[in-house]
């Protein structure tokens, strides 16, 4: 393993991890095309989707959990939203991933791409819930979100945690800012679920998944500072920018 292509995965993780810690989000489903993609472009080996998987999974692990710290640290967390939403999105995702022979991926890979793009634009209208400092936390509809992201989610092979910005802010009415944090919580428990079997499978290589880890750590304490500098209506704009990015691009790659 050359060191330009252990400094391109810290750099795609680095960069991948500043938008996590802004927005949220663990950064796989941006994360692992980039891996894919981008080496070979730079003229570097290609890299497998098994090792791809491997890395990611335990470098999502580590960013979100220092990301969570951190968001925490500055009142952005709420541990109650992370299991209410984080245990029934597991136990969904793992029916799900047991049940995906039974429809068509490419149909359920629209349907991510089509609540995707109604998320973005639910979010961008939820003004007033963003800028909220109090909530009541509804655990029937937490439930009720995390139940089919999950399941579609493990059906489609994604943890769909992209998804959940958009429905824990307009469907639970939760402020923007501890939405990011507890999102990042609810990451941590399906990323360290991913990492373990990776672990076991033995399709983890501790060089490339340690310059993951390198360059995404210092990405996710930019992320999370950049995070709390900015404006909510910033941040709602960006979230919903980021989740219309991946849910065109999902509907374009499932329309060809």
């Amino acid at each position: 393993m050359s060191f330009d292509h252990l400094l391109t995965i810290a750099l795609l993780a680095f960069s991948t991890s500043i938008l996590g810690g802004m927005i949220g989000i663990g950064g796989a489903v941006i994360l692992i095309p980039a891996f894919l993609i981008v080496p070979p472009l730079l003229g570097q080996p290609p890299m497998d989707m098994h090792a791809v998987s491997g890395i990611t999974s335990v470098q999502v692990f580590a960013s979100s959990l220092l990301g969570a710290v951190l968001h925490r640290q500055r009142g952005a967390f709420d541990m109650r939203v992370v299991l209410a939403i984080g245990i029934p999105l597991m136990l969904a995702s793992f029916v799900g991933a047991q049940l995906s022979g039974a429809v068509s991926a490419q149909f359920l890979e629209g349907l991510f791409a089509i609540v995707a793009l109604a998320g973005a634009v639910l979010i961008l209208a939820s003004g007033h819930t963003a800028e909220s400092t109090t909530y009541k936390l509804r655990y029937a509809r937490a439930i009720g979100i995390a139940a089919p992201v999950g399941f579609f989610g493990g059906m489609v092979g994604m943890a769909g945690g992209f998804l959940l910005s958009p429905l824990m802010v307009t469907v639970l009415r939760i402020p923007i800012r501890i939405t990011i944090g507890s999102t990042l919580g609810i990451v941590i428990i399906g990323a360290f679920a991913t990492a373990l079997g990776k672990a076991i499978a033995g399709m983890i290589e501790p060089t490339t998944t340690a310059a993951a880890i390198i360059g995404a750590l210092p990405g996710m304490w930019l992320g999370v500072h950049m995070s709390h500098r900015l404006h909510t209506g910033q941040l709602r704009a960006i979230i919903a920018l980021v989740i219309g990015g991946i849910g065109l691009g999902m509907l374009i790659r499932v329309l060809h």
